[in-house]
């Protein structure tokens, strides 16, 4: 019998889900059960001043 996991995911996590290949991330609910992936507000506004913040320090190389 399946469980219902809940994973929260904080800004480093998905940041590195992001970043990284991950291998096998398919096979997760075979090994722990049925995942479902949490991510707070919190996190998203996080991410998204992170987002502006690459945008901007871009946008000031590319001007030099």
């Amino acid at each position: 019998m399946y469980q219902l996991v809940k994973v929260i995911c904080d800004t480093s996590f998905l940041m590195v889900l992001g970043s990284k290949k991950i291998k096998n991330i398919s096979s997760l609910d075979t090994e722990i059960g049925n995942l479902e992936f949490v991510v707070p507000d919190l996190v998203i506004d996080e991410l998204a001043r992170i987002s502006k913040a690459n945008n901007k320090k871009k946008v000031q190389y590319l001007m030099h």
